[in-house]
């Protein structure tokens, strides 16, 4: 007879252990033609889960999507660490994505990833176009998908169904403005243009998207009564006012006008030397107009690399005191803040020269004097006072 043997007890680590999690594109999904749907890759426990790796392909004879839209789902919370790199390959109709985060996730049922497609035009009722999961990778394949995502037709698939437009002859509208002199009150010069305004349904779920014009306007007609949500993607060259969802609804033959977005002005960084020139000046002109989207663009383009402290703080050293009208070949990316320049002022220099920065309220073509270092021995509040200054003096 063999002696009976011991085990011995041993604590096994999460990471080694087997894990397992379901993960799936909704198959009724549904959007009318023109509008924008948001598509969840939904995961049924996230436990555990610290990387992601999500392939996928699409239809993209009536579908498109913006690799830059493509924003981290439910499950991540707001954790400010979580990184995420999307990759949109349209002529394949293929999207790869990587989310990664330095802990791991509780146990949350949601989404990994929300993808906006927008929605042809046209693109016929009742058709149905499949999301086609093809693979998914968690914590570089040491949790198990199951069942696994494959190449094809497969329970993990999503499906869309195109539905007609809840159409109707309502209307919103609105302005997005930086409201320079705190007057509540779009004045000239004061639009912001290419601001990204989303529409919701809120029965329904679906989405309308529009940008803002030169003047700032934005509108969306054929709507059929109800509640909607109208959101403001936050313009990044300007401080923010904080206010950027309305909730409104729409009363059968109305026009719902007035359904504004106020900024508190741009800030201090982008607040450019050529503003004040006399090529762009007047505020409000085409000149003014085609300066703004120019800084629009600058800040657009900091935001997505990074840089924008950098630039900022680099910029600051080529700003040029005795400078009138600035040149055509001037850099539009060297952020020059609106210190030190002060267009047909005599003192000018008078003031440089003791110390003393100039900041120009170029609507008015008025000067105030931010206090020197050598009247204040706290930097902090040497700085508040001019981005306060600036807050309140935009343009």
């Amino acid at each position: 007879m063999k002696p009976l043997r011991k085990r011995r007890l041993a604590i096994q680590s999460l990471e080694g252990r087997r894990l397992l999690a379901a993960v799936q594109i909704p198959d009724d999904l549904t959007a009318a033609p023109a509008e924008v749907v948001s598509v969840p890759v939904n995961i049924d426990t996230s436990a555990g889960i610290r990387g992601a790796e999500i392939r996928l392909s699409y239809d993209t004879t009536m579908l498109d999507l913006d690799d830059d839209d493509i924003e981290l789902g439910s499950v991540w919370g707001s954790a400010s660490d979580t990184q995420i790199t999307a990759n949109v390959d349209d002529a394949a109709g293929t999207v790869v994505i990587f989310v990664s985060s330095s802990s791991e996730l509780a146990d949350l049922s949601g989404s990994l990833v929300e993808l906006p497609f927008s929605v042809d035009g046209d693109a016929v009722v009742d058709s149905t176009f499949v999301f086609d999961l093809t693979q998914v990778r968690l914590n570089e394949g040491q949790i198990t998908v199951d069942p696994a995502p494959v190449s094809g037709d497969d329970s993990t698939d999503g499906l869309l169904t195109i539905v007609a437009s809840a159409t109707g002859d309502d209307v919103i509208r609105g302005f997005v403005y930086a409201d320079a002199d705190a007057d509540n009150v779009l004045d000239p010069g004061e639009a912001i243009p290419g601001v990204t305004i989303t529409l919701i349904h809120s029965a329904t779920g679906t989405e309308r998207q529009t940008t803002t014009d030169a003047d700032g306007s934005y509108e969306f007609v054929d709507l059929a009564p109800g509640e909607y949500e109208i959101l403001q993607t936050q313009p990044v060259a300007y401080l923010d006012s904080g206010d950027n969802e309305l909730d409104v609804t729409l009363v059968e033959g109305t026009a719902l006008e007035d359904q504004d977005f106020r900024e508190l002005g741009l800030l201090p960084q982008y607040i450019f030397n050529r503003l004040h020139t006399n090529t762009v000046q007047p505020p409000g002109s085409d000149n003014w107009s085609a300066a703004i989207n120019m800084i629009n663009t600058v800040a657009e383009a900091e935001a997505d690399t990074s840089q924008s402290t950098t630039a900022a703080a680099a910029s600051t050293s080529t700003a040029s005191s005795g400078t009138t009208q600035s040149s055509q070949s001037e850099s539009t990316a060297s952020g020059e803040p609106l210190v030190g320049l002060l267009a047909n002022e005599d003192t000018s220099s008078t003031r440089e020269a003791a110390g003393e920065p100039i900041l120009i309220d170029v609507q008015t073509n008025a000067a105030a004097v931010a206090p020197s270092s050598t009247q204040s021995t706290n930097d902090d509040e040497e700085h508040a006072a001019i981005d306060h200054l600036f807050a309140n003096q935009l343009f």
